[in-house]
C-alpha cells in the first residue's frame, strides 16, 4: 500500500509542478503587460521616454562593467547585487544604475579571474553570458517562466 501512495503522491507533486509553471508564465505575461503599459505611460511625459544611456565611461583598468537582466523586481536585482558582491574575484561593486528591467553593475575585480564560472555557480537561477565588444558583460538570468524576451546582446 506504500507504494500506490507513493505513485500518488508523485503525480500529486507533478500536477503541483505543471500548475506552477503555468501560474509562472501567467505571472511573466503579466509582469511584460504592466512594463508595456507603464512605458506607454511614459512616453506620454513631455519629450517622451528617455532612455538611461549605460554608464558612459568605460570602466577603468581592473573594473569591468556587468548588465544583468530581465529585472522585473526590484527584490530580483537585489539579489542580482548581492550576488556579485559575494563573488572571490569582485573587490568592490563601484556603482549600480537600474533601468527599465535590468541593473548595469561596475565590479573591480581581481586580475586573471573566472568571472563568468564565478557567477555562474553564485546566481539563485541560470545564466547566459555575451561579452560586448567593449568587455563588458550581458548577463540573462533564466528565471522558472523560461528566457525573458530581453536577450543579451
Amino acid at each position: 500500500m506504500g507504494t500506490d501512495a507513493g505513485k500518488t503522491d508523485a503525480a500529486a507533486v507533478d500536477d503541483l509542478r505543471a500548475s506552477v509553471g503555468r501560474v509562472s508564465l501567467e505571472v511573466q505575461a503579466l509582469a511584460d503587460r504592466v512594463q508595456e503599459l507603464i512605458d506607454a505611460v511614459e512616453a506620454l511625459a513631455p519629450g517622451g521616454k528617455a532612455e538611461r544611456p549605460v554608464p558612459a565611461a568605460s570602466p577603468a583598468s581592473g573594473e569591468i562593467g556587468v548588465s544583468v537582466s530581465p529585472l522585473p523586481e526590484l527584490a530580483m536585482a537585489a539579489v542580482a547585487e548581492t550576488a556579485l558582491r559575494g563573488l572571490p574575484s569582485v573587490r568592490k561593486v563601484v556603482s549600480v544604475e537600474r533601468s527599465n528591467n535590468q541593473a548595469t553593475f561596475v565590479l573591480e575585480i581581481e586580475d586573471d579571474t573566472e568571472l563568468v564560472s564565478e557567477m555562474r555557480r553564485a546566481m539563485p537561477v541560470p545564466i547566459t553570458v555575451d561579452t560586448a565588444p567593449d568587455g563588458s558583460l550581458k548577463v540573462v538570468l533564466e528565471w522558472a517562466w523560461g528566457r525573458s524576451a530581453a536577450s543579451a546582446g
